[in-house]
C-alpha cells in the first residue's frame, strides 16, 4: 500500500484542491479526502484509476432490439444471435444474460473458441460455430480441437465431405452424435458449398449415422446496400435448393439465411430462422433513409476529464502540432487513445460530448489535435463550467448525435461493426 498525494494549480477557475488517498494493490485509489472545486462549488466524488474508460451496455437497449427484430417476423420464429467476436465488442459476459433472459434460442460465433467460452459462461443452450477451422489443424491438434467440439455439443459449420469425416470419427470414439449445418455459397464467395454441388453432398452427409445435420444456410452479400437486385438472387438460388432438398426427403428442418439487414429489408429470407448481428446492438448498417427508428443503440462509452488548462492563441496541440489555437482556449485531456481503438483517422475530426448539469446545457467539444494512443484532447473553451474528473461521453448512444457509432463510421467511411469490434480491452464494459 502506497500513499498517493496530489495538489494541481488552477486553471481557468478550475481546480483541484487536494487528493489523497491509499493506492492499493489493484490500483484502485480509496479517496480519504478529494475536493473539486468548479467556480466557488466544490464537488466530491470517487476516483476510480482502473477505469478510465467505460462502455455501458444498456440492458433495456438490447431487449428492445430483440422486439423491433421480432415485430418484423411471424410469431414463434427463433432467433440464432450473432455474438461473434465478442457480441460485436459489446462483451460476452454482459451480452450473453441478456439475451438468455430474454428467450433468444440460439447463439452464433465465430470459432471453436468462443464457442467453448459460451459453455464456461453457463450458457447451455444450442451454439452454431460459423468457422470452418478444423482443416487448418493437422494430427493430433485436428483430433484434439474435433473432439473438443462434439463433447462440448457445438454444431459445427461444414462445407465438405473431409470436415464431416473428421467429426463422424471423433463422434464414434465419444459414441454420441455430432451436430452439424451445412453451408451452401449463394453468392457471397467466401466458403460454402457451391449450390450446384450441394444437393449430392447434403445427400450423402444425410446418411452419416454419426452426425444430426441440424441445418442448411446461406449468407447475403448485399443486403445491407441500396440495390437488393443480387440479394434476391442469391435468395431464389438458395430457396431452389431448398425445395429440392424438401423433394427429395431430406430430413432437415431449418434452413435460414436472414442477417440483420434482410430481418427488416427482405420479409421473404425469413424461412425457419432469424439470424441477426447488428441489429442486435442496435445499430443499422444499410441505407440510411431505411433506418428502423425502433432500434436503440446499446453501447454508450464514457470517460472523464483528467486535464484541464488554459491554453493561450497561438498554441500548439498534440503531435504534429495539427492544430494550433486561433484564441485563449480550455483544453481538456481525455484518456483514450488509438490503443482502445478510438482511431486516429478522427484527430481533429470528432466530437465528444459534455452532459448538461444545471447551468449548463449539453455540449459538443471538438476533438483538436491528433489522437495519441492513450489520450484524446478536446476543446473546452465553449463548453461552460467544467470540472476535471467529470464525465465526457466519448461515443453516444443517441443515434443522431454526431459521435454514435453510426455517425462516426459514416466519418471514417467504414461500418458500425468496425467502430465497435475495435474497441479495446482496456475499456471495461458494464452492464447497466
Amino acid at each position: 500500500m502506497a500513499q498517493f498525494r496530489s495538489i494541481h494549480p488552477v486553471f481557468g477557475g478550475i481546480k483541484i484542491v487536494t487528493i489523497s488517498g491509499i493506492l492499493s494493490k489493484g490500483g484502485a485509489l480509496q479517496v480519504r479526502g478529494q475536493s473539486l472545486t468548479c467556480g466557488n462549488k466544490t464537488r466530491y466524488s470517487k476516483l476510480i484509476m482502473t477505469d478510465p474508460v467505460v462502455a455501458e451496455i444498456r440492458t433495456e437497449a438490447i431487449r428492445a432490439n430483440l422486439e423491433a427484430i421480432r415485430r418484423r417476423a411471424r410469431a414463434g420464429i427463433p432467433i440464432c444471435a450473432a455474438i461473434k467476436a465478442d457480441a460485436y465488442g459489446h462483451g460476452f459476459e454482459q451480452v450473453v444474460p441478456i439475451l438468455s433472459k430474454a428467450g433468444v434460442e440460439r447463439l452464433a460465433v465465430a470459432n471453436l473458441e468462443e464457442a467453448l467460452r459460451l459453455r464456461t459462461l453457463g450458457w447451455t443452450g444450442p451454439v452454431l460455430n460459423f468457422g470452418s477451422s478444423l482443416l487448418t489443424f493437422d494430427g493430433a491438434n485436428q483430433l484434439t480441437q474435433t473432439l473438443e467440439a462434439v463433447a462440448a455439443d457445438i454444431c459445427c459449420t461444414i462445407s465438405s465431405i473431409h470436415e464431416a469425416r473428421l467429426l463422424t470419427a471423433a463422434a464414434a470414439k465419444l459414441d454420441r452424435r455430432a451436430r452439424v449445418e451445412i453451408q451452401i455459397d449463394s453468392g457471397i464467395g467466401r466458403m460454402g458449398l457451391l449450390v450446384e454441388d450441394a444437393r449430392n453432398v447434403i445427400t450423402e452427409l444425410i446418411g452419416y449415422s454419426h452426425l444430426i445435420v441440424e441445418g442448411i444456410y446461406t449468407h447475403f452479400a448485399t443486403a445491407d446496400e441500396a440495390d437488393l437486385t443480387f440479394a434476391r438472387e442469391q435468395l431464389a438460388r438458395f430457396t431452389e435448393l431448398l425445395q429440392e432438398c424438401k423433394n427429395l426427403g431430406i430430413g432437415v428442418n431449418t434452413y435460414h439465411a436472414a442477417n440483420s439487414a434482410a430481418i427488416f429489408r427482405m420479409p421473404t429470407s425469413h424461412l425457419d430462422m432469424l439470424r441477426p448481428g447488428l441489429a442486435i446492438y442496435g445499430y443499422w448498417g444499410g441505407p440510411v433513409e431505411e433506418r428502423p427508428q425502433d432500434l436503440k443503440p446499446a453501447l454508450r462509452m464514457v470517460s472523464r476529464l483528467t486535464t484541464i488548462r488554459r491554453v493561450p492563441a497561438g498554441h500548439t496541440i498534440g503531435y504534429g502540432c495539427t492544430f494550433k489555437t486561433k484564441r485563449d482556449s480550455v483544453i481538456g485531456v481525455v484518456p483514450v487513445g488509438y490503443a482502445d481503438g478510438y482511431r486516429r483517422l478522427l484527430s481533429n475530426d470528432a466530437v465528444m460530448t459534455v452532459p448538461d448539469k444545471p447551468g449548463r446545457p449539453r455540449r459538443s467539444v471538438p476533438v483538436v489535435g491528433r489522437i495519441s494512443m492513450d489520450q484524446v484532447t478536446v476543446d473546452l473553451t465553449e463548453a461552460g463550467e467544467v470540472c476535471i474528473g467529470e464525465e465526457i461521453v466519448i461515443i453516444d448512444d443517441d443515434p443522431s448525435a454526431p459521435n454514435s457509432i453510426e455517425n462516426l463510421a459514416r466519418k471514417m467511411e467504414t461500418i458500425p461493426y468496425e467502430i465497435t469490434c475495435l474497441l479495446g480491452q482496456r475499456i471495461r464494459r458494464v452492464q447497466v
